[in-house]
């Protein structure tokens, strides 16, 4: 078994001290602050200059800082029957190590989700004796690190993770409640719910959930603030219920269901999609074939407490500027790119994204050798620690 890594609280700046008498007036701090703002592909270029920021790869108040400043999509995590299969980068300053990805793809393990720059896989672990346990895995396939959780309560199988990062006096993200969901066995559509809490490092909640009667897309679920939001996955107009989007309060421990606007469900081949607006609300997207317009819908509520959608943007394919062959859309993302928002939408093979706020030119990206049946998950390249006991991987 790998080392265990070690959490530091401060670092000793002896190769940043020579830099500031020869040409820095810097102080450490500020030194420090400034390399925390850092995508983790360009931090890991400066390990080779001195001993200093090689020693910051393991001070666990670097590493969180560096995520909440990095904390943007940067990619998508591509994944077939929850098994993990690529990581596509759209952001040229972020990394992953071939070594880390082969790892974690070679690995025998079952996708649940991705958060702030972890992934999160379901994968038997080895005890004493050759006997196995199937457990949770955290990876921070960027910085090439794993931790295993304490095995939750109940039946390990396929599901989805939701993770509401707290924040500490210092606003970084530190502590986290995870949020593990999966469909229960039997003729019912019922949901089993666990959280696990950082804080007290175990499982606090135990319990079957009312998420509704159709299917969930548990793996990409939107978490604003308390509450986690799953759209549900059998979005045809023939189903005799109608699309929805269902939240539970991770506070509170109740849920509620959320009728789709009747506008967007007439379309039999429409996409939908969820997604955080502006970060702090939830918004619908809502994708046309008929028509080719994806339209964006803002989850608001009223004065009188309600919650209801608005209708926001209305964007065609011709108004991005894509001109080519009728368009097989097979996916469609919002993500938050740095001070923009991109709409993305993905094609049988090809990745097109589009500056909401600001136009522009519609980028394209290959994306040959992922079909259909394809998911793409939203990624955050960061430095985030995966938990207190945080080894390395041994392919690393």
């Amino acid at each position: 078994m790998a080392d265990m890594l070690k959490n530091t609280c401060s670092v000793d700046l002896v190769g940043l001290k020579k830099l500031e008498n020869r040409s820095c007036p810097l102080s450490d701090d500020v030194l420090v602050e400034i390399i925390s703002h850092l995508p983790a592909k360009a931090f890991f270029k400066l390990l080779p200059v001195c001993k200093t920021f090689r020693q910051l790869t393991l001070d666990s108040h670097f590493l969180l800082s560096q995520s909440y400043y990095n904390n943007t999509i940067s990619g998508f995590i591509v994944h077939s029957d929850n098994i993990l299969n690529s990581i596509i980068l759209i952001d040229p300053y972020a990394g992953v190590p071939s070594s880390s990805l082969k790892f974690i793809t070679d690995t025998e393990s079952i996708f649940l989700g991705s958060a702030g720059g972890l992934v999160f896989v379901l994968n038997q672990k080895y005890e004493r004796f050759d006997a196995t346990t199937t457990g949770i895995c955290v990876y921070n396939p960027a910085r090439g690190t794993r931790c295993w959780l304490p095995s939750p309560p109940g039946e390990c199988t396929p599901g989805g993770i939701a993770v509401r990062f707290m924040n500490d006096e210092d606003g970084v993200m530190k502590d986290y409640k995870l949020v593990y969901v999966t469909q229960t066995s039997g003729l019912s559509i019922s949901h089993h719910c666990r959280v696990y809490d950082s804080v007290a490092r175990a499982w606090t909640v135990d319990k079957e959930l009312d998420l509704g009667h159709q299917q969930l897309d548990l793996e990409d679920p939107v978490v604003c603030g308390d509450a986690v939001f799953w759209l549900s996955s059998d979005l045809k107009s023939y189903s005799r219920i109608g699309p929805y989007v269902v939240t539970f309060d991770v506070r509170e421990e109740c849920t509620q269901i959320i009728p789709l606007p009747s506008e967007t469900v007439i379309d039999f081949f429409a996409l939908f999609g969820i997604a955080k607006w502006e970060g702090k609300s939830l918004c619908l997207i809502h994708y046309s074939s008929f028509s080719g317009v994806i339209g964006l819908w803002p989850l608001k509520k009223t004065s009188d407490g309600t919650l209801e959608w608005v209708k926001m943007h209305e964007i065609s394919l011709a108004q991005m500027g894509f001109t080519g062959e009728p368009c097989f859309v097979n996916h469609v993302k919002l993500i938050e790119v740095a001070t923009t928002t991109l709409l993305v939408f993905i094609t049988y093979d090809s990745m097109y994204s589009y500056n909401v706020k600001d136009g522009g030119a519609l980028k394209c990206q290959d994306c040959w050798g992922f079909p259909y049946s394809h998911n793409f998950i939203p990624y955050s390249n960061t430095l985030r620690p995966c938990g207190d006991r945080e080894e390395r991987l041994e392919a690393i």
